[in-house]
């Protein structure tokens, strides 16, 4: 009984206290394994990074594309994912207006997988705003009906959720948000969920991708209009898996889908495409290579000193982690943060880039981030886990 009272005792002590890499001011290994993702550190790529901003800056022009061409491994998902955290934080620093990243991964088989993905992330970040002002100005349903075409029936729908049910059930208007978001996903909903959202006008199924845009589209223009959303950011990953897979059908279907997504929404979105080189079968669309705008190149890791600066960036921001983890919690640290490589060394750094360097050089290779920083993460975990 002595030993399960003092074990319970565990429960009461905070877990950092146990974690082997408190000693070094980090929260975990900071480095990514095979397959997995550091969504905050992006090294060595200046040139894709300076045209981002450009572009983000002058998000007025007519159309905004960015493609971004990486070997498997290279560190697309990396870039865009830091993209992602970029415009965020230029967001809350008011260096840009209200415009919102949106990341979107595994195409599938049809537009519709991107479309509900990007509509998932517009009614988590704004449906309940929306709802909020309209509730407060309900006039303006009307207004926007008269000035954006395209959100019609949108707002329409979106009048029947405003118009507070006489039950005053919580649960009950959640439902119709929830019809509503299920809508403009272009999921077909039973009729008594659709009645839910009908004011005075039957609301049509969204059957077809034109029409998913086009209430996109409304969408989006009803967000700038009530000063929610400017625009997007649309992080495309995985681009090529649309063009692997699919019948010559389907991807001549899919293409079409895209020009007229790029097309329509050129005013509201900002579309940041990652292709691998020369994607198979993309080539055979040339209109829709035309749309995915300039194209820059990943840079692999091709000197001990980039090598050096990846390992000093990613250790860098654990420790960014470990101190706003300790803020949140009321805590100062107790000890002061380490400098330069530690645990590691600049000799274990260079060793594992020369080692590998030496491993593709042969085959005429790149030292990429996506081999390179899981030897760094197994070396962590040697140093830090071993040493207890």
């Amino acid at each position: 009984m002595m030993t399960l009272n003092k074990d319970l005792d565990l429960f009461e002590v905070d877990c950092i206290k146990l974690n082997p890499y408190k000693a070094h001011f980090l929260l975990e290994n900071p480095f990514p394994g095979h397959g997995e993702t550091q969504f905050d550190v992006c090294t060595n790529q200046e040139a894709i990074k300076k045209e981002f901003v450009y572009i983000l800056r002058d998000f007025e022009s007519q159309a905004k594309r960015l493609r971004i061409n990486g070997k498997n491994s290279a560190g697309k998902t990396n870039i865009l994912r830091y993209f992602e955290r970029l415009t965020e934080e230029a967001r809350r620093n008011r260096l840009i207006n209200v415009i919102h990243p949106i990341y979107v991964f595994a195409p599938g088989e049809s537009y519709f997988d991107i479309h509900e993905q990007i509509v998932e992330k517009l009614s988590e970040l704004f449906l309940g705003d929306l709802l909020t002002i309209l509730q407060s100005t309900p006039k303006k349903i009307d207004e926007l009906s008269e000035e954006i075409k395209p959100a019609t029936e949108l707002l329409a729908a979106i009048k029947a959720i405003v118009r507070r049910s006489d039950m005053l059930f919580a649960l009950y208007e959640e439902r119709k948000e929830d019809a509503f978001i299920r809508w403009l996903k272009g999921r077909k909903l039973p009729a008594a969920d659709k009645k839910l959202l009908e004011d005075g006008m039957s609301l049509p199924d969204i059957s077809s991708a034109s029409l998913a845009i086009r209430f996109l589209d409304g969408f989006l223009q009803v967000l700038k209009k009530v000063g929610l959303c400017k625009g997007i950011v649309l992080l495309f990953d995985e681009f090529e898996e649309i063009f692997e897979g699919l019948t010559r059908a389907r991807q001549s279907r899919y293409a079409q889908d895209l020009r007229h997504l790029f097309d329509t929404l050129k005013e509201s979105v900002f579309f940041v495409i990652a292709t691998v080189p020369e994607p198979k079968d993309l080539g055979q669309y040339p209109a829709i290579e035309r749309r995915l705008g300039n194209t820059f190149n990943l840079e692999p890791i091709d000197s001990v000193e980039q090598a050096v600066a990846y390992v000093s960036d990613y250790l860098n921001d654990g420790r960014d982690k470990y101190e706003q983890h300790l803020r949140g919690q009321g805590k100062q640290p107790e000890q002061d943060r380490p400098d330069g490589l530690e645990p590691l060394t600049q000799e274990i750094v260079v060793t594992e880039y020369q080692s590998l360097l030496a491993k593709v050089k042969p085959a005429e290779l790149d030292v990429l981030p996506g081999y390179f920083l899981p030897r760094m993460r197994e070396r962590m975990k040697t140093i830090v886990e071993g040493s207890g």
